[in-house]
């Protein structure tokens, strides 16, 4: 809207757009002096840019963009000026007298007792200059919510915009008049711009949709953590309450066993307590009888003397009822285990995609294809083959730790020795279709495990047969139980289960946790003769009394800490920690006796340190070389140790070696031997 004096008229006009109010400094907020154009096209005034820029440094970071641009030479008077911007600048230079070069008092404020207050910002719609804390509660009251207040320096480009539209026009008009015969090559330039500028605006919603999209999400992750704090407190309650009502029903459990116990302690006391008065009633009379009667008078009571005394001689305190009533007790039995498991049961933070529906059944059920033990295999283009030569250089190392592992590889190579190898493929004696579990006997016999054929066979110190097993399960893994028998691991008809038996193969007992175990595989034992068995399907560690009844588990599919992927095997070491082969992450994890996560090792990849598919671990024993921890490294055809701590040691068989895929093995340390099986071969090998 024109005045009269064909100034702009701020009535009635809109508040500018940012991206028109291009002519004013981002860092001072003034219209530009002597603006500076940087590389990637934002302008600042040559003063403030200067001031921005550290001394004495190459580099100037864009204060928009943040992209690193190179000072020149001569300082930031190098960079190029921004002569259209400053041509525009110069249009505005009829300075309008209510804005520039004079102090505005605020509006709303006028003369304070202090003094004048001076404006900073105008109101559009208002018409009224504002000073700082006018422009703070302008936008607050209920009538002026809406109002648009701009900055004075952006108050005199809303003023004048007419003038840069002249200016434009005024530039084409001589441009057409002067230079007719640029025209069309500049027509051809505009038409290029116009081209990569529209190419590049149509960018411009995308980003800014991401932007509110993530905008929206960080939003509704706030909802979301107050949400979860609410379930949080809401489960901590129902839990307590839980333990409260079952705290009550294990009191009045309590009261119910002890009245029963003590029922049943009154009523044998009672019953000894009658024979008792039975039998001194009878010695008694008899007694008395002999000692004060005559003998006629004993032979005259001598009949049902003689019957009382046998019925009384008869008489035996119920050894079954006392044994059992002497030898019971009240207790209450806990560990501290189950207090991390309800812990675990509590629940669990986790982040997932929106649109994933897979459920952990379903991973389960999406694994069954590789029970069979067949790996994925690694791409070359995930992961380079592993080769001593490669290791040797790694640059991560030290000079020491290079020259270890050198020596270690040399020792690989040289002094490792294959002693022998027995067995083939077959179903004969001495023949294998899947060979599994190994374990040296005291004598140095070694048991072999064959998965397919359900048997167990026993070779002597030269690979000799002995003698073959059958069994009634499909075998994994054996042990020895601290009694001198064999645990054994197997599944039949879709179930898992534990077989104990003796060293000539009778079966002792058998448990599967109430139909809990579903692909049990691992299997070891604990100074406290508890059974830590790994459940490849469920993904499950679970712990056992040594009369199989379950105590604790853990574990589900997934890759932290208490997740796994396919847990093969499982062995001890002198601390009672547990040491799992989580064959499917490439982890080895420790855990104590409680099933507490303590650490991890491994992770796919070609380092010394890592594993492609870990298979079998043993603990050594030996005094130098206590709880180091032996690994197949399948994937990558090797044996290696690692010190308790999960820290690499030393390489022990290679490929170079003739490994491949090592699987399972067995460690006699006394003799400084270790028999091996490998995946898809049908012999046992020693070292």
């Amino acid at each position: 809207m024109m005045a009269a004096n064909g100034t702009v008229s701020l009535r009635g006009l809109h508040a500018p757009d940012p991206k028109d109010n291009f002519l004013v400094c981002k860092l001072c907020s003034e219209i530009y002096t002597r603006p500076k154009l940087l590389p990637c096209l934002h302008t600042f005034c040559t003063d403030c840019l200067e001031r921005f820029a550290a001394v004495d440094v190459d580099i100037v970071e864009c204060p928009v963009c943040l992209v690193n641009h190179t000072v020149p030479d001569e300082g930031v008077p190098g960079f190029e000026d921004n002569g259209f911007v400053a041509s525009l600048c110069e249009t505005l230079s009829a300075r309008d007298e209510d804005t520039r070069d004079r102090e505005v008092p605020c509006s709303v404020c006028g003369d304070e007792e202090d003094g004048e207050v001076l404006s900073v910002s105008h109101c559009i719609e208002c018409g009224d200059n504002l000073c700082p804390d006018c422009v703070f509660a302008h936008p607050r009251t209920k009538f002026t919510r809406g109002h648009h207040v701009v900055s004075l320096s952006e108050l005199l480009f809303v003023k004048n915009k007419g003038k840069l539209d002249q200016r434009r026009k005024d530039i084409d008009k001589n441009f057409d008049t002067e230079a007719p015969k640029y025209r069309a090559a500049n027509d051809r330039s505009l038409s290029k711009v116009k081209g990569f500028l529209e190419s590049a605006s149509k960018k411009i919603p995308s980003y800014e949709t991401t932007i509110r999209k993530l905008t929206e999400s960080e939003t509704q992750k706030t909802r979301q953590k107050t949400e979860i704090s609410e379930q949080i407190a809401e489960t901590t309650r129902k839990f307590i309450s839980a333990v409260e009502e079952q705290k009550r029903y294990l009191l009045s459990e309590l009261e119910t066993v002890y009245e029963r116990e003590k029922l049943d302690i009154e009523a044998e006391k009672d019953s000894l307590k009658t024979d008792l008065v039975r039998l001194r009633s009878t010695c008694d009379f008899t007694e008395k009888l002999l000692r004060y009667g005559s003998d006629l008078e004993v032979i005259q009571y001598q009949d049902r003397l003689i019957e009382n005394l046998q019925e009384v001689g008869k008489l035996e305190p119920r050894e079954d009822i006392i044994e059992a009533l002497l030898g019971s007790e009240l207790l209450f039995v806990t560990e501290d285990a189950d207090l991390q498991y309800v812990v675990q049961k509590m629940g669990q933070l986790e982040t997932r995609l929106k649109d994933d529906t897979t459920t952990v059944s379903e991973a389960d059920s999406n694994s069954l294809d590789e029970l069979d033990d067949v790996d994925r295999p690694i791409l070359r283009d995930d992961i380079e083959v592993m080769r001593l030569d490669n290791l040797a250089k790694s640059s991560t190392d030290d000079e020491s730790e290079q020259a270890e592992r050198r020596d270690s590889m040399v020792q690989a190579k040289t002094t490792k020795r294959l002693v022998l190898d027995f067995g083939n493929d077959g179903e004969g004696e001495g023949q294998f279709l899947a060979p599994e579990g190994l374990l040296f006997t005291a004598d140095g016999d070694i048991m072999v495990l064959d998965s397919i054929q359900k048997t167990m066979q026993v070779f002597g110190q030269e690979g000799e047969f002995k003698a073959r097993i059958k069994l009634p399960v499909f075998p994994r893994d054996v042990v020895w139980t601290k009694e001198g028998n064999l645990a054994i691991t197997g599944n039949m008809h879709g179930r898992g289960c534990v077989v104990v038996m003796d060293t000539e193969g009778r079966e002792l007992r058998r448990f599967d946790a109430d139909g809990k175990l579903e692909f049990v595989h691992g299997i070891a034992v604990d100074s406290h003769d508890r059974f830590i068995l790994t459940d490849v399907r469920k993904h499950k560690v679970t712990i056992h009394s040594p009369d199989g009844e379950l105590i604790h588990q853990f574990g589900k599919y997934g890759n932290d800490a208490y997740s796994f992927n396919k847990p093969h095997y499982v062995t001890v070491n002198s601390r009672d920690e547990l040491i799992i082969s989580d064959r499917g992450n490439h982890y080895v994890k420790v855990y104590d006796h409680q099933g507490k996560f303590l650490r991890k090792f491994g992770g796919c990849g070609n380092e010394a340190s890592n594993f492609i598919y870990p298979y079998r671990a043993c603990v050594m024993a030996s005094r130098d070389t206590a709880d180091d921890i032996v690994v197949c490294d399948s994937g990558h055809n090797m044996v290696k140790i690692f010190h308790s701590d999960g820290n690499f040691h030393r390489f022990v068989l290679t490929q170079d070696d003739g490994l491949l895929c090592p699987k399972t093995l067995a460690l006699r340390e006394d003799h400084n031997q270790l028999v091996l099986t490998e995946r898809d071969r049908c012999y046992v090998k020693v070292y």
